[in-house]
């Protein structure tokens, strides 16, 4: 297949945020003195996240920091841990500069570079530290789309028309790598896009979303496909 241009997502994609920041979050609680179990913080967090960072549920729009701090805000008072929010959150943004690139993403980077546009498409702020490190790389973006850009969230159909216009390009003209079922097949799907299923971990395909055009669990996959 052809294409004129390659849209990637950022967390998860391109840029190892893994784990991040449910361990940070569990020791400002403990720095603060606050006495709880630890299977109930965790209990609290793989139960709380999904709800704050469901995409399809949350409008009207709100920008990630502030999902981080109502989830802090949520945290500190079931625990009863008085530290100032604010500054907890702009601590927690900084550490999120802590993640990595992989290691299959710079040399694909400039091998589709040669050949295709490329596009980050991330439901991220349009400050979001795994955006920037990706900045500081040697690597350049020709387009780089954020919720915060387009006040919504992929699988928003908006999301992928704004990136389509930015780029120039027909949506047969595109394909779109992403690891999410729900932000990144769902949404190309919908706007009848092709799409590549980084699947990092081998996780199983879920029937309620539409099926990957490709899937692949490394980057290098990429390159045969193209």
């Amino acid at each position: 297949m052809r294409f004129k241009a390659i849209i990637f997502d950022v967390h998860k994609t391109l840029v190892d945020d893994s784990g991040f920041p449910r361990e940070r979050i569990w020791k400002l609680m403990r720095e603060a003195g606050a006495k709880f179990e630890m299977t109930a913080y965790y209990e609290l967090y793989d139960s709380l996240t999904p709800q704050l960072f469901n995409w399809v549920a949350l409008s009207p729009f709100i920008p990630i920091r502030e999902i981080h701090r109502r989830r802090l805000k949520i945290f500190y008072e079931r625990f009863q841990v008085s530290r100032n929010i604010d500054d907890d959150v702009n601590f927690l943004w900084q550490e999120m500069k802590t993640g990595a690139i992989y290691a299959d993403v710079p040399q694909m980077l400039e091998t589709v570079s040669q050949k295709h546009s490329v596009g980050l498409l991330s439901n991220a702020d349009k400050d979001d530290p795994l955006i920037e490190i990706l900045n500081e790389s040697s690597h350049r973006f020709d387009v780089i789309i954020t919720s915060e850009h387009v006040g919504a969230y992929k699988p928003a159909p908006m999301m992928f028309e704004r990136m389509l216009n930015a780029l120039n390009c027909r949506n047969t003209e595109v394909v779109m790598v992403g690891d999410s079922l729900m932000s990144d097949v769902l949404g190309a799907h919908q706007c009848d896009i092709p799409v590549v299923w980084i699947n990092r971990t081998r996780k199983p395909w879920l029937p309620k979303y539409p099926k990957p055009d490709f899937e692949i669990s490394n980057m290098q996959d990429l390159l045969r496909i193209l």
